[in-house]
């Protein structure tokens, strides 16, 4: 009775329906070789008959919307920054052009300043007395040639054209040697040229040194005819200087013929 009762049980049935269900899923399948094609009945991870890896793969798919918007993006910022950087080029080059320009005007401003300031001028010494020393004339010419560089430099300073209170100038033999000198005191000598400053001030630290600060002149004498000239010099920049132009010391206001 047992046995017939268990045939006609449903959930007997039902649970050796369940058993068949699992047993044909995890039952290995069959598989082929995507290299050689041999049928494979284990679930190993490689072919039996050849070795081939039986793990399937499949290409990944690039998205390509993200691609095709970068794309776009790409092209939009291309299409304003080239116009942009062509249009800074543009002002770069013509900023420098002007800038040129700019330097140019202010050089040749400059040159027509120095050539302006550096014209000779010229006086008519003190005449030798009857029997006067050459050389206390010489000194006298000397000092009234300082006298005159004064003059001529609080004119300048009223003019606008050179800076600073002066208070007095002195002139000293140039070129600073040994012949120059001795041509200083020989009579015979018939010019002679000075390097003299229009003091701003003048600070004496010991007997042997002292420093004056004022703007540079060059006199020249002719000692025969009481002639002075003397021209305004733009000192040269010293090592690692600069200076914007820079012009000649007029002829006039040059070495003399002889050692001065």
């Amino acid at each position: 009775m047992s046995v017939g009762h268990d045939e006609h049980d449903p959930w007997a049935a039902a649970r050796a329906s369940q058993r068949d269900d699992v047993h044909r899923v995890l039952a290995p399948r069959e598989r082929r070789c995507p290299r050689c094609g041999a049928p494979q009945s284990g679930g190993g991870r490689t072919c039996t008959s050849c070795g081939a890896d039986m793990t399937a793969r499949y290409a990944k798919r690039v998205p390509w919307r993200p691609l095709l918007y970068a794309g776009l993006a790409v092209l939009v910022v291309l299409a304003v920054a080239i116009p942009v950087i062509a249009g800074l080029r543009d002002d770069a080059a013509g900023e420098r052009e002007r800038a040129a320009e700019r330097q140019a005007q202010l050089r040749e401003a400059e040159r027509a300043r120095q050539v302006r300031d550096a014209r000779p001028v010229r006086a008519d010494g003190p005449a030798p007395a009857a029997g006067e020393d050459p050389l206390e004339h010489r000194a006298k010419l000397v000092s009234f040639g300082e006298e005159r560089i004064t003059e001529d430099a609080r004119r300048r300073v009223a003019a606008g054209t050179l800076d600073g209170d002066i208070k007095g100038t002195q002139c000293e033999i140039l070129p600073e040697t040994e012949g120059r000198r001795a041509a200083e005191q020989d009579p015979a000598t018939p010019a002679g040229r000075y390097d003299c400053v229009a003091l701003i001030s003048k600070l004496e630290a010991n007997q042997q040194s002292t420093a004056v600060l004022g703007h540079p002149f060059w006199l020249v004498i002719d000692y025969r005819r009481s002639k002075l000239t003397w021209c305004k010099v733009t000192p040269r920049a010293g090592e690692g200087g600069s200076v914007l132009v820079s012009v000649p010391v007029p002829e006039p206001c040059r070495d003399p013929a002889g050692p001065g």
